[in-house]
C-alpha cells in the first residue's frame, strides 16, 4: 500500500476485494478525499497469514489515528477483513461501510470450484477465456469500456498465490456468530444484480445482527458497485 499521510482530516481506509490491489476504487478517491485522507490499501504477497493476519496489519498502519476517527470501507472479501478490524479495534473506528460484502460466504461450492480452476490463469486460454466472461458481466451490470478494461489490467497484477489463499479464507471463515458485537455505525450497500454474493440478502441478514446498521439497495448494479456510474461512497458516509 501507499503510505498512509496526515494532513488533519480524519482516515477513509478502503478494503479491496480477492483482487488486494485497491486500485478500482479511484472512482470514489476525489468525492471522498474533500472530507478524508483517503488510502486504498493493498494486501502484500504473503501466502501464509489468516484474517486476523489481513486485520492486524491495517491495525498497526492505523495506530497512530485518533480515537473513534476512521471510516472504514470493506469491498466483497475486504468485508471480512472489515469485520475483523473492526471487532479487534472497535475503539478508532467512526463508521463502518460493507459492500456487497458477507460475514459468511455461503456458496462453499463455488468458492472450492474458483480455487481448484486458479492454475488455468496462468494458460493463455484460461486467461482469455475469465476477460470474456468478466467482460460480458461487467458490460451488462452497465460498467464503462474504460472501467472493464482498468478492471482487467488490475486483474493482471494479481499475486496468485495470495490470491488462493483469500480463496480460502473465503471458504473457512464465519464472522455470523461475532456481529452483535459491531456496536459503530454501520452502513451496508448492496446490489440486486450481484451474480458472485447474493448481497441484499447478506446485508440484511447483518443488519439484523449489526444494533446499529441501515441497508442501502441498488437493484440494478453489479458485483462491481463502485465501478458503476453515478455511485458516490461520500454520499452515504
Amino acid at each position: 500500500m501507499s503510505g498512509i499521510q496526515t494532513d488533519g482530516k480524519p482516515l477513509a481506509l478502503l478494503i479491496p476485494g480477492l483482487d488486494g490491489t485497491g486500485r478500482l476504487f479511484y472512482r470514489q478517491l476525489e468525492a471522498l478525499g474533500v472530507r478524508y485522507r483517503v488510502c486504498p490499501w493493498s494486501y502484500g504477497p504473503e501466502t501464509d497469514f489468516d484474517l486476523h493476519d489481513l486485520a492486524r496489519k491495517l491495525g498497526e498502519a492505523t495506530a497512530e489515528e485518533k480515537p473513534g476517527s476512521i471510516l472504514i470501507v470493506g469491498e466483497s472479501f475486504g468485508g471480512l477483513v472489515a469485520l475483523d478490524y473492526v471487532l479487534l479495534y472497535p475503539e478508532r473506528v467512526q463508521r463502518l461501510v460493507l459492500e456487497n460484502a458477507f460475514p459468511c460466504y455461503r456458496r462453499r461450492l463455488r468458492a472450492r470450484l474458483a480455487h481448484a480452476l486458479i492454475p488455468l490463469l496462468l494458460l493463455g486460454v484460461g486467461q482469455r477465456i475469465k476477460d470474456f466472461v468478466v467482460d460480458r458481466t461487467l458490460r451488462q451490470e452497465g460498467i464503462l469500456v474504460e472501467d472493464r478494461r482498468l478492471l482487467q489490467e488490475a486483474m493482471r497484477h494479481i499475486n496468485l498465490g495470495a490470491y488462493r489463499r483469500r480463496l480460502e479464507l473465503i471458504r473457512k471463515v464465519d464472522l455470523r456468530p461475532h456481529l452483535p458485537q459491531i456496536t459503530v455505525p454501520t452502513v451496508l450497500l448492496a446490489s440486486g444484480r450481484d451474480k458472485l454474493v447474493p448481497s441484499i440478502r447478506e446485508a440484511h441478514f447483518m443488519a439484523s445482527q449489526i444494533p446499529n446498521a441501515r441497508v442501502y439497495e441498488f437493484p440494478e448494479a453489479g458485483h462491481a458497485l463502485l465501478l458503476t456510474p453515478g455511485i458516490s461512497l461520500a454520499d452515504y458516509v
